[in-house]
């Protein structure tokens, strides 16, 4: 009887009208393995709670009733957000939002094992601004490649009102509603385009006014640090920077995401605010505790540098020289929809830059990194992967410059493939 009622009741969901609960997304802010918040965008409707729960011994599904843990009107959005905490790791949870109006469909989710010997699959990108078709099929790549988070680095949209927030929201379902409602976490980061902090709290949860935090997955295998170059870049940013690096170090690896470039390869974008800051006030932080890659943004290229560290002798350019043994990686810098520019700033050290829509993509674990660039603009050619399969390369994917050129870091040693 108790198998049956969990059977009819998974069916009720499936067959029952709709809610007008809309633009999912699910947001990993703490530990991925552990935490995660599901939002989305109520238009009508009140009464408003979740179902929620995951598979039972016999593999039949049961939702149980939780409430709203916090909600804001901002920017024209009703956002809703239920807190999940004490989730079992590397475990596929189901959800629906059922408000006075009906139930919405199944959407679901996965955590990240705490086991630091399992691999992670990451994407990585931002500003994804103005040209919707360019945003889309990278939203739809997305959601083919699988994997186990997004690391969105900020310029979600062009000037930051509620309608282009809509659009946004709009696109990000394509990430999804094709894939059995199975919704990729995203761990997102402010841009120049987004005109306040509050942004990031309000439409994504941020557990932190101030834009920056971290996120760890695979139990010790990586932490990943967002922070935010539209505010001090010294104070209390540089303090959190340093606690964060300190109390992770015996991490195998550490991730940070920032929206402005160090360098960027783009020339008149080497006068913006952020890159002598940068340069000051972290880098001297990431090289002391031995980070190995960075993910960039703001320039509408695409770039990855081969390993550099901050030098000021004859060798170097711009204060960097290339160390293959000791050198930090960093790629970006930003073309998921925003308008392409010319990279008119090229150095030695620069590895491969071009002008392409494109995102990064990372596969990680105790050994090395590997960092390839996917040029999406393909995706209705290219197979999705299963979550058992999302480490394999499908046959149609573009990567550049070319498939062999994928970039691996090793913990003492960079080469390419």
């Amino acid at each position: 009887m108790k198998k049956n009622l969990i059977i009819l009741t998974f069916i009720s969901f499936q067959l029952s009208l709709f809610g007008k609960a809309d633009y999912l997304r699910v947001i990993f802010n703490h530990n991925a393995s552990h935490q995660a918040t599901i939002g989305w965008t109520q238009t009508s409707g009140s009464a408003i709670r979740i179902y929620f729960g995951t598979r039972d011994e016999t593999g039949a599904v049961v939702l149980t009733p939780k409430g709203i843990t916090t909600s804001n009107l901002f920017k024209g959005h009703e956002n809703n957000f239920v807190r999940l905490t004490s989730l079992k790791p590397n475990t596929l949870y189901f959800f629906s939002i059922e408000d006075n109006e009906g139930r919405s469909a199944i959407y679901r989710f996965s955590t990240v094992s705490n086991n630091p010997e399992d691999r992670i699959s990451l994407i990585g990108g931002g500003d994804s601004r103005t040209r919707r078709k360019q945003r889309q099929e990278g939203f739809k790549m997305a959601g083919k490649l699988k994997p186990h988070a997004i690391l969105f680095d900020g310029d979600y949209t062009d000037i930051d009102s509620g309608e282009k927030w809509k659009l946004w929201f709009e696109d990000w379902t394509l990430t999804y509603k094709d894939f059995d409602n199975h919704l990729i976490p995203i761990i997102p980061a402010r841009g120049n385009h987004e005109r306040t902090n509050k942004d990031l709290v309000n439409f994504f949860d941020c557990p932190s006014t101030k834009n920056y935090y971290n996120v760890t997955m695979g139990g010790d295998l990586i932490n990943i640090i967002c922070l935010n170059t539209e505010i001090a870049f010294n104070g209390a940013q540089k303090q959190f920077l340093k606690k964060t690096l300190d109390h992770h170090k015996h991490f195998y690896w550490q991730l940070p995401q920032y929206h402005r470039s160090c360098r960027p390869h783009v020339a008149w974008k080497m006068k913006m605010k952020g890159v002598k800051q940068i340069y000051k006030h972290w880098i001297p932080l990431f090289e002391k505790y031995g980070v190995r890659a960075v993910l960039e943004c703001d320039s509408h290229i695409t770039k990855s540098t081969y390993p550099i560290v901050m030098s000021k002798d004859k060798t170097s350019e711009e204060g960097f020289k290339r160390d293959d043994e000791n050198g930090i990686v960093y790629v970006g810098e930003g073309c998921w929809g925003a308008p392409l520019r010319v990279p008119d700033r090229i150095r030695g050290w620069s590895r491969h830059v071009d002008k392409i829509d494109s995102f990064k993509w990372f596969f990680i674990d105790q050994d090395k990194i590997e960092i390839r660039t996917v040029a999406y603009m393909n995706a209705d050619e290219v197979e999705p992967l299963t979550d058992q399969k999302r480490f394999s390369i499908p046959k149609e994917l573009q990567l550049w410059p070319s498939k062999d050129q994928t970039i691996i870091i090793n913990h003492k040693i960079d080469c390419n493939l």
